[in-house]
């Protein structure tokens, strides 16, 4: 059982002692202030079983019916608790300014009596403690709102207790006016929980909360804007959900490191339970708007091996075709204006456009001679790909089964130059393999 079960549980019983106790007193005395005790104790032992069968439901994992758990019950409960006690306490009103009306009678005082109320108040003192602390340990909104009525309780007593000893025929009505003050002060406390409840249950939100949540967010550098932010309270829980718009030219790994780092950072600083972040890319990625902006160029043909560096990816390298035919200068001032260009409308600091050329068709009998005569060679596979812009050429290299890693690697190297001289236009993806398992051939 937790903690928080046993101390409301113990409340209960304690409630039910303090009722028989002011009972007996205001039978002794007569006094309706006392009277008043009594009709409000009775209502904590109401409210104290609430709080008890609100632990049991919001401590309830989620189901199918509830994804976000059952803690909306502490709220709901607290809520009600709260209206209850406000109910209680407007009947200690009524009934004091029905007494101040008529003819007040003054009490019976007797030593019995002292003693028995100060019992009461030395009770509930130490039960508010022990509600206060738990629930606020334990995020209990309603074992806070009884610590507040038992600590009122606790100061209302002694209040009591010196109307009691100073009541006389002179001053009959000093019990039923103490009754209406003593119970004015509570007020405020109760309306204050019950509207705390009831923000929870309407999903408002402290906005200041909102505010540090979308500070938070846009601390981290990934993210370029933020679309949406909410959070709300599930009874101690607290739900933060976002939409941020990043860079559409980060990897799914990235994207979701992004996620991983500002969820942890909501969950560190705001305490949230669950947060769930969602990502939106902010705009075309910059590879595509390189790619158009490229293509819009007269006299290009093609545009490749697309590739930003740097620590902040503020320098571009990329390829660009063009016809075979194109003489240097020509070349030059497409490549300048190209350069130019990207500069300007992405920002970059440095942009390396490398000219390529591609012709009508491709010689995969020289391909394929040239490679052969590389040492170690066996037998050597090309197959072409081809896209509306792009052409691609994998090459599959049978070879000596007994090459090292090193000397695998610088066949590769010089495979990929005879490429590039062949066919410059193109990307190359290279496979070393060995002899045995392939047969040679071509597919263009």
């Amino acid at each position: 059982m937790r903690k928080s079960e046993i101390v409301a549980i113990s409340s209960i019983m304690i409630s039910l002692l303090i009722v028989a106790i002011k009972l007996i007193t205001a039978l002794i005395t007569g006094s309706i202030i006392v009277l008043a005790e009594v009709i409000d104790s009775l209502g904590d032992v109401l409210t104290s079983s609430i709080t008890w069968i609100g632990i049991r439901i919001s401590s309830r994992p989620p189901d199918a019916d509830h994804p976000y758990g059952h803690e909306k019950f502490d709220s709901l409960l607290g809520l009600l608790s709260s209206v209850i006690l406000l109910e209680v306490e407007g009947y200690v009103i009524y009934k004091a300014v029905i007494s101040l009306i008529g003819r007040p009678s003054p009490p019976i005082v007797t030593n019995e009596a002292i003693f028995l109320l100060l019992l009461t108040s030395i009770i509930n003192v130490g039960r508010s403690l022990a509600l206060w602390f738990t629930g606020g340990s334990e995020g209990v909104r309603m074992m806070q709102s009884e610590a507040i009525n038992y600590g009122w309780d606790a100061g209302r007593t002694l209040i009591v207790v010196l109307v009691l000893m100073v009541s006389s025929e002179i001053i009959p009505w000093l019990d039923p006016l103490s009754a209406i003050i003593a119970t004015t002060m509570v007020i405020p406390s109760t309306a204050r929980v019950a509207y705390w409840s009831a923000s929870d249950l309407l999903d408002r939100i402290d906005p200041s909360l909102l505010s540090k949540a979308q500070s938070l967010i846009s601390e981290c550098e990934e993210v370029e804007s933020i679309r949406k932010v909410r959070a709300r309270r599930i009874g101690k829980s607290l739900l933060i959900d976002a939409v941020v718009a990043i860079d559409p030219s980060l990897t799914a790994e990235q994207s979701q490191e992004v996620i991983r780092k500002v969820e942890r950072r909501l969950s560190e600083e705001l305490k949230a339970k669950d947060v769930l972040i969602m990502i939106t890319p902010s705009g075309p990625s910059r590879e595509s708007m390189v790619r158009n902006i490229v293509l819009k160029t007269n006299g290009v043909k093609g545009v490749h091996s697309t590739d930003f560096y740097g620590d902040r990816k503020e320098r571009l390298s990329l390829h660009v075709i063009v016809d075979k035919e194109m003489n240097l200068k020509e070349a030059h001032k497409i490549a300048e204006e190209i350069e130019t260009s990207l500069k300007r409308r992405l920002g970059l600091e440095e942009v390396m456009v490398h000219i390529d050329h591609v012709g009508e068709r491709i010689e995969a009998e020289e391909v394929i001679r040239r490679v052969k005569e590389l040492k170690d060679v066996k037998w050597v596979k090309v197959n072409s790909v081809r896209s509306e812009d792009e052409l691609r050429l994998e090459i599959r290299v049978g070879a000596d089964p007994n090459l090292s890693v090193k000397e695998v690697n610088k066949l590769e190297h010089d495979v990929e130059a005879i490429l590039a001289e062949l066919v410059p236009g193109a990307k190359a993806s290279v496979r070393i393999v060995p002899s045995c398992e392939e047969v040679h051939g071509s597919t263009i």
